[in-house]
């Protein structure tokens, strides 16, 4: 492994550009895309309607492939992914990027190449740490859609398989974290509020993320629950609780200040976040820069 990073370092050494690889030892944050987050809800009484769902990307590392295969689910119908995607800096400036809607399987495949040809030197997709808007789904819905929650998520692709990153080469590949993102619609009339309960149970990745000194962590509940939420560091142990009660179903925020439950402020680093309920438990990773 070390003999293939050195390897790495002097070809870029060699060519005098100065890219940050990803080292599968990386000890910096994960990599991930985030699909938008919850959306307003969109009103298609008689119309059709279109709503622009953000892929944002955090990255430590040079990235100069993408594949993202994205997957909506919409129990009622009504909604599916259109032409019109637009780019941002950098993936604007790359030598293709470009989405294939399959409407039938409610299915999207998406791909980036940096550098295609040998004289290309595009700039790749490097973040430092922060979340940048890479790119925006054109989504459609149809009119009178009936009111449903929308969850849009990555899922196996079997022509190029799952989500993944590459750097310059292609022969280190980084599988990104994906953060779902969910979008409420359909027809608001007198007994059927704009409000939805979400499908499923779902603990979102924290945002800002990495945060300095305060965040905010969303969660969904289907139903109402005992809900117990906690963040912990690398020891596994107990730093903070933020929920402990009874928690009606919806989409629900907590927010975390950066302090123990002493009202000490906790020094930087890697926590957990930990969402647990008598149907549902699960646990994301955060990080603290101060």
């Amino acid at each position: 492994m070390k003999k293939m990073i050195m390897l790495l370092m002097a070809g870029l050494l060699l060519t005098g550009v100065a890219y940050a690889q990803q080292d599968p030892d990386d000890p910096g944050i994960q990599d991930s895309l985030i699909i938008g987050c919850l959306q307003d809800h969109v009103d298609s009484s008689n119309s059709y309607q279109f709503r622009f769902v953000q892929i944002y990307a955090v990255c430590d590392d040079s990235v100069f492939y993408y594949n993202l295969p994205l997957k909506w689910i919409a129990p009622l119908g009504g909604v599916t992914c259109g032409t019109g995607t637009t780019y941002n800096f950098p993936l604007n400036q790359w030598d293709d990027a470009y989405d294939t809607v399959i409407a039938s399987q409610n299915y999207v495949r998406q791909f980036g190449f940096c550098n295609l040809a040998p004289e290309s030197h595009n700039p790749p997709l490097f973040t430092n740490g922060q979340r940048v808007h890479g790119w925006s789904l054109r989504f459609i819905i149809a009119p009178n859609t009936r009111s449903q929650l929308i969850v849009l998520d990555t899922t196996w692709d079997d022509r190029s398989g799952s989500v993944a990153f590459t750097n310059e080469l292609g022969e280190i590949e980084i599988t990104p974290g994906v953060q779902r993102g969910f979008m409420s619609t359909g027809v608001v009339g007198a007994d059927e509020p704009a409000t939805q309960i979400p499908a499923e149970f779902a603990l979102m990745q924290n945002y800002p993320n990495p945060f300095n000194p305060e965040t905010n962590i969303e969660f969904m509940l289907p139903k109402e629950q005992d809900v117990y939420l906690s963040v912990y560091n690398l020891l596994g142990q107990q730093v903070r609780t933020l929920v402990n009660a009874r928690v009606e179903a919806g989409r629900h925020v907590a927010h975390w200040d950066g302090k123990n439950d002493n009202g000490t402020v906790v020094p930087s680093g890697v926590y957990f976040y930990r969402l647990y309920t008598p149907e549902f438990s699960q646990t994301n990773k955060m990080v603290m820069v101060r």
